[in-house]
Parts: C-alpha cells; sequence; structure tokens
C-alpha cells in the first residue's frame, strides 16, 4: 500500500513550533507585543511557502526546503537577541527536531489510520497530542536550562559541525523518498530513526558545549578570586608600609618645627601633613580584612577622582572567610570602580558602600553611578558578568542571595546574607 506524505502545513507547523522554543529560551530583540506578532507573521509566511511549493518538481524541491531552513533562520534572529553564528546554530537544531516531530506524528498516523486524510478530527488530535508531547519533552529536558542560562557563545567550529549532522541526518534520512515511487511504512520507520539520531547527535554536543562554557565560566570566577585575594594580600602590605613611612614623616616634621620657626617652611609642613593624612586614614570597621580592602580602594578612589563614600560595621563579617570578603567587596568595588572611571564628567563618579544588620540579616549593598542602565539576562545578572557571579557564589556558600537592578542613574548591587555569630568563623 502506498502511504501519503506528510502534509506541508504539519512540516510547516513543526517547524514554527521548534523555533518557539528558541524564542522563548532566549532574550527576546522586541517587546513581548512585537514578538507576539512577528512570531505569527513568521508562522503565516513558513505555512504559506511550504504549502505554495509542495507541488513543485523534485528538481526544485531541495532548493525548497533551503529556503524553508532560511525562513526558520530569519525567524530565529528577527526575534532573539542573539548573534547571526547562535542563530545558525539554533537553526539547525531547530530544523532536525521539526523534522522528527513531523515524521513521528505522521508515522503513527499512516499505523493508525491510513485511509484518513490529515484534516479529519481524529487525524487533528493526533497532531495535536504528539505535537505537545514532543516539543514539551524537548521543553522540559533541554530548554528550560538554557532559559536559566540564555548565553550560548557558538563557536564556527560548532555551527559547522551543527550545520554538517543536520544536513547529514535529512539527506539520510529522505535519501528513500527520491530513490523510490511507493511509499511504505519501513520508509517512515527509517526516516523517524534517522531523525531522533540526529536529534540525539545533536542534543550530546548541546551538552558538551554547555559543559565547557561552565568550564569556562568556572575557570574566570577562579581567576578573580585569586586575583581579589592577591590584591588583598598585596594591599596590606601596602597600606602596612604607609603606616610605617606616614609614622617616620610625623617624627621629622616634629624635629624640623622643633628647630625653625616657621614662615614659608610652615606652610610646606602643613601640606606635607595633608598628604601624610590622605594615606594614613583607614577604614576602621572593625573586620581587619574588609579594613583593608576599603583603605585600598580609598587611596585608588582619591587618585582617581572617585567620591567614594562608606558606612560599614565589619563585625557582622567575621564569620567569613578571608577569600569570601575578598571575592564578594573586593569584586563589587573593582566593578563599580572600573565602571565609574569610564565617565568623563569627575563629578559623576561616585561609589556608595554599606554594611548593616537589618531584620536578622546583613546587608552590603554597593552603588555606583552610570550614564547608561546595564542590560540584565533572565538570570538577573549582567551579560558576561563573572565577577557578579563570583560574588553570587560566595554569598551562596552562607546561604545568602544576590539581587542586581538599575534604578535612576545607578547601578545597585546588594548581597543579603543571613546573620551569624562571629565565633562561627573556621
Amino acid at each position: 500500500m502506498t502511504l501519503p506524505d506528510i502534509p506541508r502545513l504539519y512540516t510547516a507547523l513543526a517547524e514554527w513550533l521548534a523555533c518557539t522554543l528558541y524564542l522563548v529560551s532566549l532574550r527576546p530583540r522586541l517587546g513581548r507585543l512585537s514578538t507576539v506578532l512577528l512570531s505569527a507573521c513568521w508562522l503565516v509566511v513558513l505555512g504559506g511557502f511550504l504549502q505554495i511549493t509542495g507541488s513543485v518538481p523534485l528538481t526544485w524541491w531541495i532548493p525548497c526546503m533551503a529556503a524553508a531552513v532560511a525562513g526558520m533562520f530569519l525567524y530565529i534572529f528577527t526575534c532573539c537577541d542573539v548573534s547571526a553564528r547562535d542563530a545558525g546554530y539554533c537553526c539547525a537544531r531547530a530544523f532536525l527536531m521539526a523534522e522528527f516531530a513531523a515524521s513521528l506524528e505522521w508515522q503513527l498516523h499512516c499505523t493508525l489510520w491510513p485511509q484518513f486524510s490529515g484534516w479529519q478530527p481524529l487525524p487533528l488530535l493526533l497532531l495535536a497530542v504528539v505535537y505537545a508531547a514532543v516539543f514539551g519533552i524537548f521543553y522540559w529536558f533541554e530548554f528550560r536550562r538554557l532559559k536559566q542560562n540564555p548565553t550560548l557563545g557558538i563557536t564556527g567550529r560548532a555551527l559547522a559541525s551543527a550545520a554538517m549532522m543536520a544536513l547529514a541526518a535529512f539527506a539520510i534520512s529522505n535519501f528513500t523518498f527520491a530513490r523510490q515511487q511507493d511509499v511504505t511504512m519501513s520508509v517512515y520507520y527509517a526516516r523517524t530513526l534517522v531523525d531522533f539520531a540526529g536529534v540525539l547527535l545533536l542534543s550530546v554536543q548541546q551538552e558538551q558545549l554547555r559543559e565547557s562554557q561552565l568550564h569556562r565560566e568556572l575557570e574566570a570566577m577562579d581567576n578573580v578570586l585569586r586575583r581579589q585575594y592577591e590584591q588583598y594580600q598585596q594591599s596590606r602590605e601596602s597600606i602596612r608600609l604607609i603606616n610605617r613611612h606616614c609614622h617616620d614623616l610625623k617624627l621629622q616634621i616634629a624635629a624640623i618645627r622643633a628647630e625653625h620657626d616657621p614662615g614659608k617652611k610652615a606652610a610646606a609642613l602643613a601640606e606635607m601633613e595633608t598628604g601624610i593624612q590622605r594615606y594614613e586614614a583607614q577604614n576602621k570597621t572593625g573586620n581587619p580584612v574588609l579594613d583593608t580592602l576599603l583603605t585600598a580602594k580609598s587611596i585608588f578612589c582619591q587618585q582617581h577622582d572617585i567620591n567614594f563614600t562608606c558606612v560599614a560595621d565589619g563585625h557582622l563579617l567575621d564569620f567569613m572567610r578571608t577569600g569570601d570578603i575578598c571575592a564578594i567587596v573586593g569584586t563589587a568595588l573593582d566593578n563599580a570602580t572600573e565602571s565609574v572611571q569610564r565617565l568623563a564628567n569627575t563629578e559623576k563618579r561616585l561609589i556608595r558602600v554599606a554594611i548593616y544588620s537589618q531584620h536578622g540579616f546583613i546587608m552590603l549593598r554597593f552603588e555606583n553611578y552610570c550614564e547608561e542602565p546595564v542590560p540584565l539576562d533572565n538570570d538577573g545578572m549582567p551579560p558576561h558578568g563573572y565577577g557578579i557571579r563570583s560574588v553570587r557564589a560566595a554569598a551562596q556558600k552562607y546561604g545568602g542571595m544576590v539581587t542586581v537592578h538599575c534604578q535612576d542613574n545607578w547601578f545597585v548591587l546588594r548581597v543579603l546574607l543571613p546573620r551569624k555569630e562571629a565565633d562561627a568563623k573556621k
């Protein structure tokens, strides 16, 4: 018995649904209403194109399928805030997922009701059930995680590999259709199996890419933590030397004043004392690690025309390890100073820090002025914000949480930690 091929609109719907999985998982390029309208337009375009080209000669079939894939690429690229390379990778995966879903649904249709057309009530119900199950499974096991971390970062090699695997799977699964006139169930079995194998291969590649990305992020965070601890050690030694020099200079000034009745020298001595006070003034918070970090950053801010203010109760952080204090406070201050240094107007170079107790919790609040709002991903973090992710990782060790937001030209990083006793420090 010769079986009919998959209705073209079934294929178009599968392609649109596969692309829509990426649309709901990645950052949208446009607003919500514009995205919904554009998505609906692409459904009409894909469906109309495949329906119109359903009866083209075999020689035109491959160019028409290439045009359909190009439409899927444009759908993803115009609706999702991704690069062309990332959109190409998503398109390759979406195309194979659509081929598998359409092939599986039509195989079940031909097994149950080979005499029915695709537009009767039972086949339409089967279509809804199979597509909902297939794409629901894809979303549950893969796309939920992509939604939590929507950064793809696809390399050229990964894109080429995905495209070749998708092309090979499509060519093998449709080879029989080009070889014979009579389509039997064995053809559908082979096509569904090959499409499923292609989906699995691309899923394995996706997992490898995700692990590689996580490894790079962990390395970046580890570098941030190590750099912060090294800076803390350098700052502690520098401040110790500064304090010793300040003490020596004070003794010299006292001796000079005892021997000379000042005139011009008195003004020079006063200027020397002012310079000494700038380096001698330390933040006395009650926590030596925090004191070192804040003092070093205060000196840096004075040298770079940054208005830095801090109100902190350092005893609240006594239960934390030195490395974790460096990771949270040092990284947050580094991000703030790097941000305000880019401001041409020195009067806008403002940083505010507060560490205080609030309702049984410890609040660490870091604010810096910013002229442009900082974009945040679905995870609430700045894109490629490895520094802030290291802050979050350190806070999570103590059951804490990190929030980031921009409001009224202020970038605000808040770290909330459960309050513990100082003797909990290990």
